[in-house]
């Protein structure tokens, strides 16, 4: 289970429980899909957070460009998409074939994943471990 600390909010001045609730719901809906679907997560987040160009919409990998880059075929891709909809981590949005994949916030209106992101950056932590395999440790 994820621990609620100031240093685990990607550097804000938040109390340590502000996002207790966030955390505890993301860990829960994590824990919740597929391997396979964790590290399509991954892939998601590393596209919208990481080098991606500022005139990007903010939270948002493109489809073909996530398509072309993991390798899986078309169906494979579409059902862990789904798997990710169903656990409200992301939503496909704009008509075929110019489909974007949005991280969604929790449930508060905060980004988790975005923060997550953030803090695996700024100590050189690999999203991999933390988010497939739930290394949240190493957060702390």
């Amino acid at each position: 289970m994820m621990k609620c600390t100031k240093s685990n909010i990607a550097g804000t001045a938040l109390s340590e429980e502000a996002h207790a609730n966030d955390l505890r719901d993301f860990d829960v809906r994590l824990r919740s899909v597929s391997e396979r679907a964790r590290k399509l997560l991954v892939h998601i987040a590393e596209m919208a957070y990481h080098g991606r160009g500022q005139d990007r919409a903010a939270d948002v990998a493109y489809l073909p460009e996530l398509y072309e880059s993991t390798g899986l075929d078309v169906e494979s891709m579409y059902a862990l998409l789904k798997e990710l909809q169903a656990a409200r981590f992301i939503a496909v949005q704009d008509p075929y074939p110019f489909e974007d994949v949005k991280i969604l916030p929790c449930a508060s209106g905060w980004n988790a994943l975005a923060a997550i992101s953030s803090l695996c950056e700024a100590k050189s932590i690999s999203m991999r471990d933390i988010i497939v395999n739930f290394r949240f440790e190493l957060l702390q």
